[in-house]
């Protein structure tokens, strides 16, 4: 018969997690979700050693699918397990959103995006769709790659304004470089989209470049 030696460990951190979760470090957490993953393996080293190579915990989690399954021990069930946390911490932020205005609670729509986009190596716009009390209706992606002016499609966000019954808007798009400083394409399209809702309306409220660490607002900028 096989002895899990492990088993004590990981009753051991089940047991701190449920009586008090902050107590865990950080690597401890990771650990945690391993644990599924790899029911009858000694995970503690994975877990500091992905840590050591994407910088933090965050940056595990943000990690890419392709670069997590390039790390020695990690498959696509481990992967998978991974990526599960961040779904979740999108799916609560996004779920807050959705219940009160985000225009009084700017600071949680800072973190919904940042932990959304904020880590892509690609570009996405996104367009978010508020109700009449500034609620979140939807989080459309609106295109990927290099924003320009020959991706975004005004006419095709006012129609999402029509079919949705949004009141206002919000425009979002991350820039991996972590510069986020709009650039005159940027600019361009804001005006273009606002102009087209204008005449229904419908409000851009923000445009918001997402970095790694750092957020631009048109609005702080005077640009909007």
């Amino acid at each position: 018969m096989t002895i899990d030696r492990n088993s004590g460990h990981r009753e051991r951190l089940r047991a701190r997690l449920l009586e008090n979760p902050a107590s865990l470090a950080p690597y401890e957490v990771l650990e945690l979700v391993l644990m599924i993953a790899v029911p009858r393996r000694d995970v503690k080293p994975l877990a500091k050693g992905m840590i050591a190579k994407f910088g933090d915990f965050s940056g595990v989690v943000r990690a890419d699918p392709a670069a997590l399954i390039g790390t020695v021990g990690v498959g696509e069930t481990v992967a998978a397990a991974i990526k599960s946390i961040e779904a979740a911490c999108i799916l609560m932020l996004r779920t807050d959103a959705c219940k009160k205005s985000v225009i009084s609670d700017w600071s949680s729509l800072l973190n919904y995006c940042r932990i959304s986009i904020g880590g892509k190596t690609t570009e996405e716009f996104h367009v978010l769709y508020l109700n009449t009390k500034c609620m979140l209706i939807k989080d459309e992606v609106h295109s990927t790659g290099t924003i320009n002016s020959s991706s975004v499609y005004p006419r095709e966000i006012l129609k999402s304004v029509l079919e949705l019954g949004a009141a206002s808007v919000i425009l979002v798009h991350n820039h991996p470089t972590g510069d986020v400083s709009p650039s005159k394409a940027d600019v361009d399209i804001t005006s273009r989209v606002a102009g087209t809702l204008a005449a229904v309306d419908v409000p851009v409220h923000d445009h918001l470049i997402i970095g790694d660490s750092d957020v631009a607002s048109f609005n702080a900028l005077g640009l909007l």
